[in-house]
């Protein structure tokens, strides 16, 4: 079977999957591998079975329903080209979705009264809050704005979107502006690379970009710092702008475009609405 692996692998990073997501194809295609121990042409139903009932053992619902939907795509890759079980006779288990946590308005300046000006390790920050909270892109492509990519007089930069790698435009507020201004003469005088946002090493040192997992770690401090304790990360951030859109009725094609999605499906999920905002829906219509 591995062979019939490495060639989906390969078809699959030939188009628009990245390096991360391949890695993760891998993991859940070597599992297969070694659970069923057998040629992709042997494979029955009694060993998709199999499969299912050896992930139940130890992996979460959630997990479960992404191995079986990698598993799944392969299969049908290989159908009718290798005679094995069809993948319409492979039922992949649903597992109840949670909604989606999205980060308050008050949560957000909560987070921004903790961060000092005078600080150009917090007005970093500072300005990627602001930014997220203006935005609603990935924090990948937050970090791969450029100084040179910025439009300063219009408050807005081109992107490639992470996904789909086509360009768009990201526009911020007059605030998040003033940020952006306060940290430009420091940036300038840091001669390193050309991005808008860069780390530190611990000699003290800057580093030529901030990665994601920077931002992860900044955001664990300044929810501490401001005495946050819901389940909140930098992706909460998006989820509330894609609600925020479609709250203050943007089509759903306007806001595929600005928030990098190919079409309207893909938002479905940042529709969900958690118990408090269900709540509060109801209550605003009676």
């Amino acid at each position: 079977m591995e062979q019939h692996i490495q060639e989906f692998l390969e078809f699959k990073t030939g188009g628009r999957l990245k390096k991360s997501s391949a890695r993760d194809y891998r993991n859940s295609l070597n599992k297969f591998n070694v659970i069923v121990g057998k040629p992709l042409e042997e494979i029955k139903r009694e060993d998709i079975v199999k499969f299912r009932n050896i992930l139940n053992m130890s992996y979460a619902p959630k997990a479960v329903e992404h191995h079986f939907n990698v598993v799944h795509c392969f299969i049908k890759f290989w159908n009718p080209e290798v005679e094995t079980i069809s993948h319409e006779r492979i039922e992949v288990p649903l597992a109840r979705s949670n909604p989606r946590l999205t980060i308050t308005e008050a949560e957000h300046r909560q987070m921004l009264d903790v961060l000092e000006d005078n600080n150009y390790g917090d007005l970093q920050k500072k300005l990627c809050l602001q930014l997220l909270w203006d935005c609603g892109c990935r924090v990948g492509e937050l970090l791969s704005v450029n100084l040179d990519d910025i439009d300063f007089d219009n408050r807005k930069v081109r992107i490639s979107t992470e996904k789909t790698k086509k360009e768009r435009v990201l526009f911020w507020s007059e605030d998040t502006h003033k940020t952006l201004c306060k940290i430009l003469p420091i940036r300038w005088e840091i001669k390193r690379g050309n991005a808008l946002f860069v780390g530190m090493y611990n000699t003290g040192e800057y580093s030529d970009r901030v990665t994601s997992k920077t931002i992860q770690r900044w955001f664990k401090q300044i929810k501490l710092r401001a005495g946050i304790k819901r389940q909140i990360v930098p992706h909460s951030y998006r989820h509330s702008r894609i609600q925020r859109w479609i709250g203050a009725g943007i089509s759903l094609i306007e806001v595929s475009y600005l928030s990098g999605h190919n079409n309207t499906y893909s938002l479905e999920h940042y529709m969900r609405l958690g118990t408090a905002q269900v709540e509060a829906v109801a209550r605003k219509a009676m």
